[in-house]
């Protein structure tokens, strides 16, 4: 039972040469009333014992898994009977703040969905609330900040504002209209839809959205379709921006807890773009076959 605002630490120690602990047992030594940690699991030459563990004898060289207060992890640092490794010590969250945790959690998303406060805004509210009420401190905090995704953010507005600035996102799209243009207007909203799938994966989808609706629906107009279709074919396909972690905010928030990357995004979300694609060709061939477009 730590007290408020120590912080709870999971911890290996080996049994030393020579320690009083050898020959006894967990029960015996009353190891959490003497230390004040826990033992969680035992490790004998890399085989982890499975019996009970009050009824484990202790031999030198056992390493144990330990969980208790950090200042009770420090204290065992001049004990001689047991080595505490640091390098194998880990600060974990304390449960006994959960509640916080779920209350400050809860008003992020009710201020956010009701618009009393910007999203960004009630997120770093949050997240100083969360250090303020004892949830994790400080160093759990920095932690979390993920430099790739600062990298992958910087690069990702770079090379959007070049495609952007130097007209090659335009000279894409037009060479894609001027193209398939005579083949029909399925033809053209299949491969219209193909080139911003891709391209909103690089840029972001915003601006994929803004950049390719005046091309598409001044295309719509040059071969006397509707140019709504053409409009609703880029809002869909910008909106397939799963397939790197730079197509959308969400892909990056996941990318450092989930330790993805870039191939993984690769791998899984390359067949779903190409899943959309061919759902929407359907969808659209359906449409002029029916005669409802």
């Amino acid at each position: 039972n730590p007290t408020p605002g120590d912080s709870l630490v999971m911890a290996e120690a080996v049994v030393a040469p020579g320690s009083r602990l050898i020959g006894r047992t967990i029960r015996q030594i009353g190891f959490r009333h003497v230390t004040g940690c826990i033992v969680l699991g035992i490790q004998r030459r890399s085989r982890m014992i499975r019996s009970r563990m009050g009824e484990i004898r202790l031999e030198a060289g056992d390493t144990l898994l330990l969980f208790g207060a950090s200042a009770s992890l420090r204290g065992l640092r001049a004990d001689r009977d047991l080595l505490v490794m640091d390098w194998a010590t880990t600060s974990i969250a304390d449960p006994r703040r959960s509640n916080f945790a779920r209350a400050i959690f809860g008003g992020v998303v009710l201020t956010a969905a009701t618009g009393l406060l910007p999203i960004v805004l009630a997120s770093f509210l949050g997240a100083v609330a969360m250090i303020m009420a004892g949830c994790l401190n400080t160093r759990q905090a920095a932690r979390a900040f993920d430099m790739r995704v600062y990298l992958l953010i910087g690069s990702a507005i770079a090379l959007g504002t070049a495609m952007q600035v130097t007209g090659a996102a335009d000279l894409m799209a037009t060479g894609v209209v001027s193209v398939f243009a005579p083949f029909g207007p399925v033809v053209l909203m299949s491969a219209l839809f193909l080139l911003v799938a891709i391209l909103t994966n690089v840029l972001s989808n915003s601006a994929t959205a803004i950049l390719f609706t005046p091309i598409a629906v001044g295309a719509a107009n040059q071969i006397g379709a509707d140019p709504t279709l053409f409009a609703m074919t880029v809002l869909f396909a910008a909106n397939t921006c799963f397939a790197t972690p730079i197509g959308y905010q969400t892909n990056l928030l996941v990318m450092g807890p989930g330790h993805y990357n870039f191939a993984d995004y690769l791998r899984a979300g390359s067949p779903m773009v190409v899943l959309f694609w061919i759902a929407y060709t359907v969808y659209v061939s359906l449409l002029y076959a029916l005669g409802l477009a």
